[in-house]
């Protein structure tokens, strides 16, 4: 290039990129916009010429790069996975992976807001909190997608204009959308499910109890009867389930549910809806009667001691115990928490509560993550970036994210539909999903119109059985607390007010349960309730979600 032409393009870099600082979301009028490079992160790095395509492949002419933070869970770098491989050869833009191990990722996520050092963008399920979208848009450090979806992502547009509820969920309170989901109606509208040992009943000539006494006699029969026929007595636990105070989503492998018999199902932060009206779940009649009830099943030992305090794989190894110890217990699946033990097992219905009703919590899981792609303020031209997100929000793309690449897990079969491959002796299909993409820290839409071309593999159709298990005695959706956001001002009072009120209530919940009491405490622990504010912590749930309601 001679000097008058690099001249030329010195200044056409400079005039585009002070015009990208003052525009917020740059609109093509044109089928190609011509702009500067851009997201050149590389210190140093030469700016040129480019063509931003409205449609079709690549989306620009010239490679552009662009640095995304992600986290993951498999210590992958995702330079190095094919997927992305493909999609940078078939886009032309190429991406500088800031990874970060999940357990440093909250950590790393401070620092880069604290200090400004944004990446162009965020990547992957959860890869921002609710708190974070809020708190860090009303600063603009993440700028608004909703015009940009409906301009650069008709993969995206098209999912959200047939599926409402789904837009609604992803929407802040200012009536913006600042994050992308990921999606996945392969999901269970089940979470929780309850199963009893089938074989231990059958040694013991009982039925599957059907009543809360009936449950407490069968039991007792486990605990007393040499249930597994070993010879030892004493070796078997009759229920098992966790709940654990410094995870809280793992309290789903607790007693939510099983609430029910008491004619009122909790939930894992306490606040469900009934009849329209926002609950705080302790400070009710029901909530008092079910954790006397499980207090008197500790007391007589059918409750596996180590509930409140064991970690999810010393839990899953005593229910996948050779030796067939558990009688019954709370998980996602028989295979995924059984495994080899499986088959001893069969899912129990919720227990008749006292209104002759049978009910079980309904989980909106189809919405695995609201905050699974952000835009910072940093990024030039922010409508490359989500035209190369909607690529994997493509239906086939995005069940290869989800269930494995096409040529390494899954297959087409002739008639057009797909399948999981047979696998080599000694392969996994987790590890091949995330040896050759993002897998579980991928960002898709996994929709019912491609899950009709898939043929179930073993995992996946026993959670579609059990869903169909369940359905019936699903509470609906509308009385479970939404996936709402808070706004700003709301998020400052949760902080001040929800630590104290949960830890609380958790420290009880497993005090009473162990060492009963709940009967003469009660009154006082409602007056505590209320000296902690509780009232104006209900008030903020009860807030938005009427606000969410009226959208």
């Amino acid at each position: 290039m001679n000097m008058k032409k690099q001249t030329k393009a010195m200044l056409m870099a400079v005039t585009m990129a002070a015009s990208a600082m003052t525009a917020c979301v740059p609109k093509a009028t044109t089928e190609t916009t011509a702009a500067t490079e851009v997201a050149g992160t590389a210190a140093g790095e030469t700016q040129a010429e480019f063509q931003m395509n409205k449609e079709g492949l690549p989306i620009v002419n010239e490679p552009v790069t662009y640095e995304i933070a992600a986290q993951t869970r498999k210590n992958k770098n995702f330079k190095d996975l094919e997927y992305f491989q493909k999609l940078e050869e078939a886009t032309n833009v190429q991406i500088n992976w800031l990874m970060t191990a999940k357990d440093a990722w909250a950590e790393k996520k401070s620092l880069l807001f604290a200090s400004n050092s944004l990446p162009d963008a965020f990547y992957g399920q959860e890869i921002l909190t609710n708190v974070d979208v809020i708190k860090y848009a009303s600063q603009g450090m993440l700028i608004p997608l909703e015009d940009m979806i409906d301009e650069y992502m008709p993969n995206l547009k098209k999912i959200l204009d047939e599926n409402p509820q789904y837009r609604k969920q992803i929407t802040a309170p200012d009536g913006h959308i600042y994050s992308l989901p990921t999606i996945n109606e392969l999901n269970p509208t089940t979470h929780d499910k309850w199963f009893i040992n089938k074989t231990w009943l059958d040694n013991l000539g009982l039925e599957v109890p059907t009543t809360k006494e009936e449950l407490e006699q069968v039991l007792l029969a486990f605990k007393n009867e040499d249930a597994n026929g070993n010879g030892d007595p004493n070796d078997e636990i009759p229920f098992t389930f966790r709940y654990t105070t410094s995870e809280p989503y793992n309290r789903q492998q607790g007693l939510q549910s099983v609430f029910g018999t008491f004619g009122q199902l909790d939930d894992i932060y306490h606040f469900i809806v009934k009849d329209g009206e926002v609950v705080y779940t302790p400070t009710t009649e029901p909530y008092k009667e079910a954790i006397s009830y499980f207090h008197q099943l500790y007391a007589d030992g059918v409750i596996d001691q180590e509930v409140f305090t064991h970690d999810m794989s010393v839990y899953c190894a005593k229910i996948q115990d050779p030796n067939k110890i558990v009688g019954m217990f709370l998980g996602w699946s028989r295979s995924a928490t059984a495994t080899n033990n499986k088959e001893d097992y069969i899912p129990l219905a919720p227990l008749v509560n006292s209104d002759g009703k049978q009910i079980w919590r309904t989980v909106d899981a189809k919405m695995i993550s609201k905050n699974s792609f952000s835009i910072t303020s940093k990024a030039q031209h922010p409508e490359v970036l989500m035209r190369w997100m909607d690529q994997s929000y493509d239906l086939e793309k995005s069940l290869e994210i989800c269930q494995g690449l096409i040529g390494h897990a899954l297959e087409v079969t002739p008639d057009g539909r797909y399948q999981q491959m047979k696998l080599e002796d000694g392969m996994v299909l987790d590890t091949v999903i995330h040896d050759f993409g993002p897998g579980n820290d991928g960002t898709f839409a996994v929709m019912q119109e491609i899950i009709d071309k898939l043929n179930l593999n073993a995992n996946l159709q026993e959670r579609k059985e059990l869903d169909e298990f369940y359905a019936p005695y699903n509470v609906p959706a509308e009385d479970m607390y939404p996936n709402v956001f808070f706004d700003e001002s709301e998020i400052e009072q949760i902080g001040i007010l929800q630590t104290d009120i949960d830890s609380y209530v958790m420290q009880k919940y497993a005090e009473w349960i162990v060492n009963g009491g709940i009967d003469d405490e009660w009154d006082g622990f409602q007056q505590k309730l209320k000296d902690m504010d509780v009232d104006s912590y209900v008030k903020i749930y009860t807030d938005a979600y009427e606000r969410y309601m009226a959208e």
